[in-house]
């Protein structure tokens, strides 16, 4: 979900951004409505253990 580099001591091996393209599908609006509530669970439970120095 987040591109934040190589891990440390490894250097960095791309030389160009990746090429990346979105990806289109139909969903009915109950199951987008339950992805987006999910996401926002994960985004929720990643700052709090983020700002909680974990």
């Amino acid at each position: 979900m987040r591109d934040v580099g190589p891990p440390e001591k490894v250097a960095e091996r791309r030389h160009k951004a990746e090429r990346r393209l979105p990806e289109l599908t139909d969903l009915p609006y109950e199951e987008f409505e339950a992805e987006l509530a999910a996401l926002g669970k994960q985004a929720s439970v990643f700052l709090r253990s983020f700002s909680s120095g974990q």
